[in-house]
């Protein structure tokens, strides 16, 4: 049980890192049609930054039982 929360632990730290950061951003498109014309955007949007605090929190927690953790 060690190895496994050690590992989860870490991935959480470095995607909520990135994501804290503002490294992560995704597109959004909307379309509308009106008649013949096609109207188009495209937004660039980035996760929510608690989103990225919340698994930094999560990631040391997981990192800290791992390490607590008895074989």
């Amino acid at each position: 049980m060690r190895t496994p929360l050690l590992v989860l632990g870490a991935i959480l730290l470095v995607v909520g890192g990135l994501i804290t950061a503002g490294v992560f951003r995704y597109d959004s498109k909307e379309t509308a049609e009106l008649g013949p014309i096609e109207l188009s955007v495209t937004k660039e949007k980035s996760p929510p930054i608690n989103l990225g605090w919340i698994l930094l929190g999560a990631g040391a927690v997981a990192v800290v039982i791992g390490v607590a953790s008895k074989k």
